[in-house]
């Protein structure tokens, strides 16, 4: 809303913005009607009231107003601003680019109206209507500036349409910019690498390394140059000049590990490709020449371990030695990778990022290295005895995190493990002393839970939770215990806690997105409904926000000729539109409208099934971009490698199964509404169960290893409890369907109620024996069984009322009746188990009530879970009145 020509335009207006700017937004509608009383048709006065009306959720009121306004034929540049200001807030962009195309209608050449509409054009990424717009720009103003817009706009184009793009957008792009750079030499950093873009899609990789040389450190800087040149050599395929650039690389950088490892990856190919033979003298560093031997290689990291106490070349001399050792090649100059990893700690061990540099060379080392190192770990561990600070103490916590990593503290005897774990709890007593610095070390804590919880004992698991209490208590940000306590409290079924732990870690802005696996999704499975929704419309607005924003940025790096952001800002907007942990958040969301509404009657029931409705066609993305981070948890085991195949592939794979799960319950809701109101006439429950059953029931896998991962390796997955449910959720849908065509049958016909009753039989027994252990107590771990059959029975009565939205003849009326009784009796059934569930849960909090402090936890667990329980039972208790106002549906007239 800037450009304000007119002053006394901007005179009358500026309380009206002022009342916009500090959210007073009654204040700007009363301001707006009194200049509209003054004057009638001040349009601009009407569309600032619009937009207060939308920032107060009058959304019909505003969008006549505007609909007004748009029908005029000419409008002011105030006016147009501010229209487009209500429809980006309104979500409706589309309506943008109607109201610039009008207006140049009697302006074609108003650049400002021009810039507008192409502006307009990048928020719906209309990509053909953006390059005409800059290219008529170009020619009503010979501004180049605008000739890189139509240039990035055929690239992006082109990225869409591959065959497109190669036939003509990548040619005339190149063309466009070509043709400026001739014009002008000294073409900017951004427009350079436009260029370079260009050439990239169209394989001109010589022409791109020919320009890189060429270019000036003005243009770009060595080190970008060297990327650049890195990266188009390996497409080419260029072993050679990858293995002397690494060199350079290397020299320039000599404490980057990640260049090391390109470094020895191309060494060893121009090696394997070599027909040299290998001497065995010593030989002198050549920089601009490829390491075609071992001795060039050792030559060459024995010169950079020379130019200081660099930690990248000595993790290089382990990596070469392990790399040769899986090549079968000898080799003396070098220790062995065991001592070299000793050497390593003893230089190192003081820093905290010690062990996480190392944890990739724990993984090569054979069984046999790993017990040598286990030993003279051991013995080295022995001479650290002197604590006084915390280098001393990182240094033992190093020393600890790789023997657990190599797998020392597997299968000790008891009376060993029990020492091991009173060290490390004596170290962790000491972290908690101000005066020795070691505050920051919260290693020992998580050390003492790790190998506590492995055994995957309730009682060691509480005694897990008091260490890393402990620690929090003393220091909040300790984040790790955070997150450990976290996934503990989840594997107890203490949702209380473990949302109280997550709030600490205080995720926000894109951690809602990357780290949402860390929390949400043992929301819903332990009965935190309301807490999941809180969770979800979080998300939701993060995203929604989000999108708006990042289109937003990608507007003003047009204006600022900043072409290299916009290809990444719109990876980002990709990245949250296709979003597994989005897809996921919009499919429990729709599901926890059903959950959470209170319908008592029909007439309260069918907004809350259109409302659904609206929304249930997002859940069916073929493709989903998984962001979430899995590696935030440092866990310090050797099964990382299992933890991270879990995470990614198995996770990835189950996840998509549930949102599909969800939308087969939704979607078979909506199909019985529609026939069932008369919206559709030809019913398809049959099609989307077995759909259902091929996609999803068939495709659910589970690794008979992670089944032995302790607590703090697992993450929750919600299909690994709804699997056993979904053959019940197919009788449930085939059922309701039999009893929607049963209904419109004008005769006598009963329902075989048998088979839903059988399956509900055994779903209610599985539940009991996986929530009930066998001494009679209350299995909180196994609380998601109880969370989804509470869900099922919500699903089982929506389901027949979606089937019932008409009155019920008389004929039928003992049909309607069995039904009813049905779902009564399944509803009884439950809320038995659930009072038996709320008496256990109620027993274990007034036993672990207790005056010691340190006892806490318990009472705190405890109370968690009997409020689960009773979350659960509220959901399904509200299924009554349902059931009820089924059962009394008024009878049709004759």
């Amino acid at each position: 809303m800037s450009n304000r020509r007119d002053p006394l335009l901007d005179r009358k207006l500026r309380p009206l913005y002022d009342a916009l700017d500090n959210l007073n937004n009654k204040q700007a509608v009363q301001r707006a009607d009194k200049l509209l009383k003054k004057e009638k048709d001040f349009h601009c006065a009407k569309v600032l009231k619009a937009l207060a009306l939308v920032r107060m959720l009058r959304v019909k009121d505003a969008t006549a107003i505007l609909d007004e306004v748009k029908q005029l034929p000419t409008l002011d540049e105030n006016t147009l601003q501010a229209m487009s200001v209500c429809y980006k807030e309104l979500l409706a962009p589309e309506e943008i680019p109607v109201l610039y195309e009008k207006a140049l209608q009697t302006s074609p050449t108003n650049e400002d109206f021009m810039t507008q509409l192409f502006m307009a054009y990048v928020r719906l990424k209309d990509y053909k209507n953006q390059q005409k717009i800059a290219t008529k720009l170009h020619k009503l103003t010979s501004n180049t500036a605008y000739s890189y817009w139509s240039a990035m706009s055929l690239l992006l184009m082109g990225r869409e349409n591959v065959d497109l793009g190669k036939v003509m957008c990548f040619p005339l792009a190149l063309k466009i910019v070509e043709k400026s750079k001739e014009k002008r030499e000294d073409v900017g950093e951004e427009v350079f690498r436009l260029y370079l873009k260009i050439l990239e899609e169209l394989s001109m990789f010589d022409k791109a390394l020919e320009e890189l040389e060429k270019s000036s450190n003005n243009v770009v800087d060595d080190r970008e140059r060297l990327r650049l040149q890195l990266h188009y050599y390996k497409i080419i395929g260029n072993t050679e000049k990858q293995n002397i650039l690494y060199k350079h690389a290397i020299r320039n950088e000599p404490d980057s590990y990640q260049n090391y490892v390109g470094y020895f990856d191309t060494s060893f190919q121009v090696i394997d490709l070599s027909v040299e033979e290998q001497v065995h003298d010593e030989v002198e560093v050549d920089y601009d020449s490829p390491d075609r031997t071992v001795n060039d290689m050792t030559a060459f990291i024995l010169k950079c371990s020379e130019e200081g106490n660099l930690r990248a070349p000595e993790l290089a001399k382990v990596d070469l030695v392990l790399r040769l050792n899986e090549k079968g090649i000898t080799m003396c100059t070098f220790a062995s990778p065991t001592l070299l990893l000793l050497q390593y700690v003893q230089k190192f061990g003081h820093k905290m990022c010690c062990y996480s540099y190392i944890t990739t060379m724990l993984d090569r080392l054979s069984e046999e290295e790993k017990n040598q190192l286990i030993e003279i770990l051991e013995t080295y561990r022995g001479t650290v005895k002197e604590i006084n600070g915390n280098k001393s103490m990182q240094r033992l916590a190093t020393i600890h995190q790789i023997l657990k990593h190599i797998g020392r503290y597997e299968n000790l005897p008891p009376e060993q493990l029990t020492l091991a774990q009173e060290e490390i709890w004596n170290f962790h007593q000491i972290t908690l002393e101000d005066d020795l610095g070691c505050q920051f070390i919260d290693t020992f804590a998580m050390l003492y839970a790790w190998l506590k919880s492995s055994s995957r004992c309730n009682t060691d698991i509480l005694d897990a939770l008091k260490c890393l209490g402990s620690k929090i208590e003393k220091y909040p940000e300790a984040s790790g215990c955070r997150l450990l306590s976290t996934k503990l409290y989840e594997h107890l079924g203490a949702i209380g806690p473990a949302v109280e732990m997550h709030m600490g870690l205080e995720t926000k802005s894109i951690q809602l997105d990357s780290c949402a696996h860390l929390m949400y999704p043992s929301l819903i499975p332990l009965g935190g409904y309301t807490r999941a929704d809180k969770h979800i419309r979080q998300m939701d607005a993060f995203y929604r926000t989000s999108e708006r924003e990042v289109i937003e940025y990608v507007v003003k790096s047009y204006y600022s000729g900043k072409f290299d952001k916009i290809t990444e800002l719109f990876g980002l907007h990709r990245s949250f539109v296709y979003s597994m942990s989005r897809a996921i958040a919009t499919a429990d969301k729709l599901w926890l409208t059903f959950i959470l509404a209170t319908p008592t009657n029909w007439e309260t029931t069918e907004p809350v099934v259109l409302a659904v409705k609206e929304e249930i066609s997002t859940l069916k993305r073929t493709t989903l971009q998984d962001n979430r981070d899995f590696l935030c948890n440092d866990v310090c085991d050797g099964k990382r490698a299992l933890y991270i195949q879990y995470q990614q592939q198995l996770s990835y794979k189950h996840d998509t199964l549930y949102i599909a799960l969800r939308y087969f319950m939704l979607a078979s809701l909506i199909e019985l509404y529609d026939v069932s109101s008369g919206n559709k006439k030809e019913l398809q429950i049959e099609g989307l169960v077995g759909e259902f059953e091929r996609d999803v029931v068939e495709k659910v896998v589970e690794l008979d290893e992670i089944k032995n991962l302790p607590p703090y390796l697992l993450i929750t997955n919600s299909m690994n409890v709804w699997k056993h449910y979904a053959s019940f959720i197919t009788t449930l849908v085939t059922f309701a369907g039999k009893f929607l065509q049963n209904l419109t049958q004008n005769d006598n016909t009963q329902l075989d109620l048998s088979g839903v009753q059988n399956k509900f039989r055994e779903m209610l027994d599985l539940c009991r024996r996986s929530i009930l252990s066998d001494d009679g107590e209350l299995n909180s771990c196994n609380l998601p069984h109880l969370s989804t059959l509470a869900q099922v029975l919500n699903f089982a009565v929506y389901l027949c009322s979606c089937a019932l939205t008409t009155r019920v003849t008389k004929k039928k009326r003992s049909v309607l009746d069995n039904v009813s009784g049905m779902l009564k009796s399944m509803c009884t059934h439950t809320l038995e188990l659930l009072d038996l569930c709320s008496t256990l849960a109620l027993n274990y909090k007034l036993l672990s009530l207790t005056l010691d402090k340190d006892d806490g936890i318990d009472s705190r667990i405890g109370s968690s879970i009997e409020w689960s329980v009773e979350e659960i039972t509220s959901i399904v208790k509200k299924l009554q009145p349902s059931i009820t106002a089924l059962s009394q549906r008024p009878q049709a007239k004759a």
